[in-house]
């Protein structure tokens, strides 16, 4: 009777909800169960399963202990969108405003629960937090892993995100005229004040996402370049502690033939040694014999 196996979803959910350093071991328990009972596709999809990274791991534990915050922040996301098809300028800013004080406070406290499962987490690893948080709001793929607990590394947003429906276009400047542009304002209509007014609120909702956009780029750009220099850094630490294991073989090794130097000479002097009681037993031997020869003429003689 071949074995009850849990669904596939239950076993993932299991696995990234586990301590890092248990990740691999009930992975590989897993596939081995699945495929001891017969289950072979299933053992495959279970190994393939990526072991988290350190800010992915941090991630999911959020997602799991902080489901409502973390909710409200892909609330605020669908505002902002909604916000910014209707070129809803001050608005827009409300919601930024919102979102940024939502994923700083969401990125404390996964910092926060690292520390206390014992995990390092230095300025690198909480600045890819939020950038993970950011993009969740902007890519419902990346959202729907955030939700899940089910992130496999830090994320980050490539996109420019939704853009407006319509731009409309600045009016014409007061030196048309001089460039031989006809002055038709008289016969034009006179503009309605909340066409201007949605004009400019489209206007600053576009800077809005502009200016949102290159926040993003420049700090994706401050983490790729934490991580050249991080990966430099590692480069040079790899590259002196091979140096200083390559002296250490190198200073084991001449102490390997002074042993075996000082084991041959010792193993010499043994020998020599043992030769040394052989020749002065087999003399003690002599000597003995000739005191019983002496004795026994002497005893003749008496």
């Amino acid at each position: 009777m071949s074995e009850n196996l849990p669904p596939f979803d239950t076993v993932v959910d299991d696995l990234y909800s586990l301590p890092l350093a248990d990740f691999v071991s009930h992975r590989a328990a897993y596939a081995t169960r699945f495929k001891k009972a017969g289950d072979k596709t299933g053992a495959t999809r279970i190994g393939a399963l990526r072991k988290p990274t350190v800010v992915a791991w941090l991630v999911n534990g959020l997602a799991r202990r902080d489901e409502s915050a973390l909710a409200e922040l892909f609330d605020l996301g669908e505002q902002l969108e909604r916000a910014q098809q209707r070129g809803d300028g001050p608005r827009l800013r409300e919601l930024s405003t919102a979102r940024s004080t939502s994923i700083r406070t969401l990125t404390d406290r996964a910092v926060s629960l690292g520390r206390d499962l014992g995990a390092t987490v230095g300025d690198n690893a909480a600045r890819e937090i939020s950038n993970t948080l950011n993009a969740a709001m902007a890519d419902p793929e990346i959202r729907d892993r955030v939700r899940a607990g089910r992130t496999v590394t830090a994320e980050t947003y490539s996109g420019f995100g939704p853009a407006l429906l319509s731009l409309v276009p600045d009016p014409p400047g007061d030196d048309d005229e001089a460039h031989g542009v006809p002055d038709t304002t008289d016969d034009a209509p006179e503009s309605d004040p909340e066409d201007s007014s949605e004009a400019e609120q489209l206007r600053e909702a576009e800077h809005s996402r502009l200016v949102a956009e290159l926040d993003s780029a420049e700090t994706a750009f401050d983490v790729a370049r934490d991580a050249a220099e991080a990966a430099d850094s590692d480069t040079e630490g790899a590259a002196a502690e091979r140096r200083s294991a390559t002296e250490e073989v190198e200073r084991l090794e001449t102490e390997l033939e002074a042993a075996r130097a000082r084991a041959q000479a010792a193993r010499e002097a043994n020998e020599a040694s043992v030769e040394q009681a052989k020749s002065t037993a087999d003399a003690l031997e002599a000597a003995r014999a000739r005191v019983v020869e002496a004795r026994a003429a002497l005893d003749a003689l008496s």
